[in-house]
């Protein structure tokens, strides 16, 4: 018997190709069997989605690294990863939708309390937008913010390329982490969106401070002054982003 995958000669007892690694299924296909191909990697505590999910909280430097270091079938490849995140985001956000209504009522009758003008702002379909589509967003920012710790941490000698794959892992456990939040302080304990929304930035502070501590053994220092650079750098990306955003709208403009 041969490999399907590589066509190695195999030897009875074999259920993986010593070869290639490909799983040996002498088996036809059904119904029964291709339910558990699916839902099996999922609801398995001991495969490489739950073992990167964890070890990005509990061990990330060896997550982070390994698939730039060549060890690519140890973890979730981080794209991949980064892909099953926004699939279930899409889901997500469907089922458990953020309500803005309240939101936009309460800044609205507070700022008419403040003010003899009343703006009648309707945050409600920006709102409903972003985090309607949060999870293309977050995927959009990654290069943007891949650049930002590159230069951040530039004497650590890791390139664009490998901080990308730090920022995916990273942005797709914080997606995780943020839907459970939401489940936990919105759906369950009714908070405010305005507290859920000051939340997710000081959790992602807090997370992205410690992936980082521990890829790169920074002291206490260290992570002032990596903090400082990130927010000056951020800003100064804005101001470009803005810039050529304007620039672009300006054009268009005059050529109408």
């Amino acid at each position: 018997m041969n490999c399907k995958t590589c066509t190695r000669s195999l030897s009875v007892n074999d259920k993986f190709c010593p070869n290639c690694g490909a799983k040996i299924v002498d088996n036809r296909l059904s119904i029964k069997g291709t339910w558990e191909e699916f839902v099996g990697p999922f609801f398995s505590w001991d495969n490489n989605f739950w073992r990167t999910f964890f070890g990005l909280f509990i061990n990330p430097k060896d997550v982070l690294t390994a698939y730039i270091s060549g060890a690519r079938k140890k973890y979730f490849q981080p794209f991949s990863y980064l892909v099953v995140y926004t699939t279930i985001a899409i889901f997500f956000y469907k089922f458990f939708p953020l309500n803005f209504e309240n939101f936009t009522n309460g800044f609205n009758q507070g700022y008419a309390k403040s003010s003899s003008e009343n703006p009648f702002l309707n945050h409600t379909s920006f709102e409903s937008v972003f985090y309607g589509y949060y999870n293309f967003i977050m995927v959009a920012m990654i290069p943007f913010i891949s650049i930002v710790t590159y230069f951040v941490f530039k004497k650590q000698h890791n390139n664009f390329a490998e901080h990308t794959v730090f920022n995916s892992y990273l942005q797709a456990n914080l997606g995780y982490v943020s839907m459970i939040l939401q489940i936990l302080f919105i759906n369950i304990l009714g908070f405010s969106i305005s507290f859920f929304g000051g939340l997710q930035i000081f959790v992602s502070y807090i997370y992205s401070i410690f992936i980082f501590k521990k890829l790169y053994n920074l002291n206490f220092k260290q992570i002032i002054i990596a903090t400082f650079k990130f927010f000056i750098y951020i800003l100064a990306l804005y101001l470009i982003i803005m810039l050529f955003v304007i620039s672009i709208i300006f054009i268009f403009t005059k050529l109408m």
